[in-house]
């Protein structure tokens, strides 16, 4: 319980210190310090797993820990949780999904903490109707022995709002 209320309180961080972009560093800036080229680099490594067709090596990228919340707002704890979970997911699918991520910026919260938040889009299909679209994601990374891990992600769908009436 007292790391799900941490997770909470630092997501709620997250949340708030994102208004503030001159903390986030995009991919021009990796050489600007080696955490945020590591991170760049995990994220990289993750994203070439998954499109490789290795879910093993993809999840290998995350703690035994991890957690992550889907875009249909089920919140899953544990690497095989997360695992079993995405095996269910495809056999539900028509193919294997394809993302496309991109714009993944990174922000050192302390040391061995950072934060990725990104653009995506997925074409899914189930049953021959396309799901999926665009989509913001999020990270929370945990350097551990000098290696960084996933330690939570989430995407939340992008769906447009009403403009205001002036």
């Amino acid at each position: 319980m007292k790391n799900i209320l941490s997770l909470l309180v630092l997501l709620a961080f997250c949340s708030q210190s994102q208004a503030q972009s001159s903390g986030f560093l995009g991919a021009g800036s990796r050489a600007s310090d080696p955490d945020v080229a590591a991170v760049h680099e995990l994220w990289e490594n993750v994203w070439k797993a998954y499109d490789s067709g290795d879910d093993a090596a993809m999840f290998s990228y995350y703690t035994s820990q991890a957690a992550e919340i889907g875009p249909d707002g089920n919140i899953t704890f544990g690497r095989e949780a997360l695992e079993a979970s995405w095996q269910m997911f495809m056999q539900m699918v028509d193919e294997r999904p394809k993302f496309r991520y991109r714009n993944p910026l990174v922000r050192l919260l302390s040391d061995g903490l950072a934060l990725i938040v990104w653009d995506s889009e997925a074409d899914i299909k189930i049953g021959g109707q396309q799901i999926g679209g665009q989509t913001k994601g999020v990270a929370i990374v945990h350097k551990i022995n000098g290696v960084w891990k996933v330690e939570f992600d989430s995407l939340t769908p992008i769906m447009p709002m009403p403009e205001e009436e002036k």
